[in-house]
């Protein structure tokens, strides 16, 4: 009876979890249909009692901002969020998965609001509005801050001639897209563009004031503004107070909730059209606008980093990510060179690439600057990008650029691997970026030095006071705007989505190439074309050198360590142990590059040195050990029997104890020196082309995603095992069993 009892009981439980488990989304519709939910408002609004006006049962959570109650709508913790409209539409159209209902809570006007006694700007300000929908200009303000997808459009350039004193209007920047803070740290928006605009028609300056919205009206009546607006609502109590414009917006409290998803057809069908981007998985280079972007706009996306962007071509070729975010032009390269990957239409930002410079440097800052202005008005600026640029397969436009030889060069610190931005072609870097700095130095009557590094690395150069200014496509984001200053924008380059074809069109292209052939063509254009065997054997002499003489400095520093390490001195020993567990504790691209951009910055040495007295460093940490306890391991009766021989303390280490220790300790020496040789590959990151290095820029060129790195993987499996052969040579040499073979 028991038994059966559990029984049913185990059934209902199971069938409760079945039935809720399986319970489909429900959509809503209407407002009706939320009588009795939970609504999220932002705290310090009317929302709420806007709410239980209409719906007495209903529930309110509080939020700081209109953007998280949506967020919080999106990913299920509320039902829906109720706030101004035109706000809710700007942060729909950046943030998929949610739905406006299509009636309201309330229908409301906004308007600019002014003093009481200001009937004159009050006339002009309504005259503006009625010439702007009358010549369409107000239809293109609409449609530029209130795209159906996307950020607002940039604001137009404006300039006042200020004959007739400065128009103040008093504004809180934080109700995008009517008043907000671009990435430049400018305000802008629409309310911004409408008072520009009036203050040209009275031919006056205009100086923005931001403050509190709670704040405005205050700051209006005290005559500290002449003009106020910030999505402001016209209602009868406020009416009592200021003097309104014309309503510009008609608008009110509306209501988004959670877009239900609809069930594909073909579940099993994989899309790529960009449509399931919110729940894909996608790759971005570490540190760029296309990852910053995917992070802020699609929370709920996978977004995986890499450290160059081909790293993350090969990841979507080998089906591991759904989309590759990245630049237009990289993409356009990308998909030219790749017949089974293509560019998506949809432009996801429109920001402009840009030169970063040091915070202190401002001098040069204003120097390019001015530069770049006179460039854009004679047209040079669009040659150069014309010249670059092709969305065809048509060959650069390779011309002559004049150049200074003498006097103090510009370090510029460049990934050149950026086809069609930078790049190295012939080895040399060429291209859009470099052509742009090149002319510039030129015009600075200064010659121009690079440093090629890793795209994340760039920023720490120039900190570090190792580059002078860095030109690698980047975009002036709002944290990268903290730490260093940037020039005028030159080329808008927006982030796109690179994915794979769909199946049909992959098998037709896999058709029509064979193993062989591919096999070809991959070996002409990586390694005989533009003579990049030279990019791969300059590289491995780099990487040999590196190894080679890390070694044998690590194995000198290492014997030092470790006969502190063994010293009766009890302060040599402690010194020698923290060295020990430091250098091992500490990733090593972290430790090269500490050293390269902190502890050497001050001073004039290469990345090369760098390189080898870091590895250096850390081989000892490890190989003192080793010699330490091959050392004690030979037993101390034979170092008593030399002594006792007559043999000094040394002549006894020397001849009888150290053959034994490198006997012991060869074996263990000879994987950890493989292992330095490997650890060269992080070298990059300080602006030294090794034999990595050379297949990035390989890769850059060709888009080929996976034969560079099977080329480099053999070069390193051949000189791991020439030295590991070198080693095997010595280790049988010091054998004394061979030894004595042998001479038999």
């Amino acid at each position: 009876m028991r038994k059966n009892k559990l029984l049913w009981i185990i059934l209902l439980v199971v069938l409760t979890f079945t039935s809720c488990s399986t319970k489909k989304e429900q959509e809503v519709k209407h407002l009706n249909d939320l009588k009795e939910s939970q609504f999220a408002v932002v705290t310090g609004t009317i929302a709420d009692q806007l709410v239980w006006s209409k719906f007495p049962k209903a529930k309110c959570a509080y939020y700081n901002s209109p953007l998280e109650a949506c967020v919080a709508v999106q990913k299920g913790i509320e039902v829906a969020a109720a706030y101004d409209e035109p706000i809710l539409k700007n942060i729909m159209a950046q943030n998929p998965g949610l739905t406006m209902l299509p009636d309201m809570i309330t229908v409301d006007n906004y308007g600019m609001a002014l003093r009481k006694t200001d009937t004159r700007l009050k006339m002009a300000a309504d005259s503006l509005l009625d010439a702007l929908k009358k010549d369409g200009r107000y239809d293109a303000m609409m449609a530029r801050w209130f795209p159906k997808k996307g950020k607002p459009a940039p604001m137009p350039v404006m300039k006042w001639e200020g004959k007739n004193g400065t128009l103040r209007f008093g504004t809180s920047a934080v109700t995008e897209p009517f008043s907000f803070f671009n990435d430049k740290q400018e305000i802008v928006g629409f309310d911004v563009e409408f008072v520009s605009l009036l203050a040209q028609s009275q031919g006056m300056n205009l100086e923005i004031i931001n403050m509190e919205f709670g704040s405005l009206i205050a700051a209006l009546n005290s005559q500290k503004c002449d003009i106020i607006g910030a999505c402001m609502t016209i209602t009868e109590e406020r009416a009592k107070s200021v003097l309104f414009t014309k309503p510009y917006y008609t608008g009110g409290i509306a209501v988004v909730v959670k877009e239900v998803q609809k069930p594909e057809s073909n579940p099993d069908v994989k899309l790529r059209d960009g449509s399931n981007l919110a729940t894909a998985t996608v790759g971005a280079m570490t540190g760029t606008t296309g990852e910053k972007y995917i992070r802020e706009h699609y929370p709920k996306a996978t977004v995986q980093c890499y450290d160059d962007i081909m790293d993350a071509i090969a990841a979507l070729q080998a089906h591991k990510l759904d989309y590759v975010i990245t630049a237009y032009t990289t993409a356009l390269k990308v998909s030219n060179k790749n017949d089974d990957l293509e560019v998506l239409p949809k432009e996801y930002t429109d920001e402009y690439a840009a030169i970063a410079f040091n915070k202190k440097d401002v001098e040069l800052l204003n120097q390019v600057n001015k530069v770049l202005l006179q460039f854009k008005k004679d047209g040079t600026l669009d040659t150069i990008i014309h010249r670059w640029v092709k969305k065809d397969k048509t060959p650069y436009q390779i011309v002559p650029i004049p150049k200074v030889t003498t006097g103090k060069p510009i370090i510029v610190a460049i990934a050149a691997n950026r086809e069609p931005m930078c790049f190295i072609s012939d080895n040399k870097i060429v291209g859009l970026d470099c052509e742009l700095i090149e002319r510039i130095a030129y015009e600075l009557k200064r010659p121009v030095q690079y440093y090629d590094m890793k795209f994340s690395a760039l920023i720490a150069a120039l900190e570090s006071g190792k580059a002078d200014l860095v030109i690698s496509n980047m975009t002036a984001t709002t944290e990268r705007r903290k730490v260093v200053n940037f020039s005028e924008g030159y080329f808008v380059n927006p982030q796109v989505l690179l994915t794979l074809k769909d199946d049909a069109t992959l098998a037709a292209t896999a058709e029509k190439t064979t193993f062989i052939n591919k096999l070809k063509d991959s070996f002409y254009r990586n390694i005989i074309l533009e003579k990049r065997y030279l990019l791969l054997w300059n590289g491995f002499k780099v990487t040999f050198f590196i190894a080679i003489m890390a070694a044998i400095l690590g194995t000198i520093l290492g014997a030092l360590v470790c006969m502190m390490r063994m010293s009766r001195s009890k302060s040599l020993n402690i010194i020698a142990k923290i060295y020990i567990d430091l250098l091992r504790g500490i990733p090593q691209v972290v430790l090269l590059m500490l050293m390269f951009y902190v502890v050497f910055a001050p001073l004039n040495i290469g990345g090369v040195a760098v390189a080898i007295f870091t590895f250096a460093m850390n081989f000892a940490a490890y190989v003192s050990e080793m010699f330490r306890t091959a050392i004690e391991s030979v037993k101390k009766g034979q170092t008593e029997a030399g002594i006792a021989m007559g043999f000094s303390k040394l002549k006894t280490f020397i001849y009888i104890v150290l053959p034994q220790a490198i006997q012991r300790v060869l074996p263990v020496y000879k994987g950890e020196f493989i292992a330095l040789v490997k650890m060269t590959a992080i070298v990059g990151y300080i602006a030294v082309q090794d034999l990595t290095k050379a297949s990035d820029i390989i890769r850059s060129r060709t888009f080929d995603a996976f034969f560079p790195l099977i080329m480099v993987a053999i070069l390193y499996f051949l000189l791991a095992w020439l030295l590991t052969l070198l080693l095997e040579r010595i280790q049988w040499s010091v054998a004394p069993k061979k030894r004595k073979i042998n001479s038999k």
